[in-house]
């Protein structure tokens, strides 16, 4: 009888052993998915603002070059270029919070959080 308890506790222990290590390693793979996808928001994220940036300078290049053709005055293009640029981070400014805290927060907290929901 105690030779069957001492097996039995034996592959009771591997079998713990063998599950402990089996969930470390889902945390793990699901930690590394995680970054993976919390990695990627990030850089396709800054791609957009960088692209964006782009092109709001290049309009306001854009505009400055026509309206000083146009009308002949470069100086008047540039300065209401300028002057819309500064309304533009004026209102980002202001903004800022809500278009970039609460969108980077909301989507962390979906792509951290994701796991939870779907066991629930």
């Amino acid at each position: 009888m105690s030779n069957k308890l001492v097996e039995n506790l034996g592959e009771l222990n591997g079998s713990v052993k063998n599950y402990v290590q089996v969930k470390i390693d889902l945390v793990k793979l699901t930690l590394l998915s995680k970054l993976t996808r919390l990695t990627t928001f990030l850089v396709n994220f800054l791609i957009v603002v960088l692209f964006v940036f782009l092109v709001i300078g290049f309009g306001a290049t854009a505009f400055a070059v026509w309206y000083g053709q146009t009308y002949n005055n470069y100086f008047g293009g540039l300065l209401i270029s300028g002057v819309s640029l500064i309304v533009l981070m004026l209102i980002f400014v202001l903004l800022r919070r809500h278009i970039i805290t609460t969108t980077l927060i909301r989507n962390f907290a979906e792509i951290l959080l994701e796991e939870e929901e779907k066991q629930s």
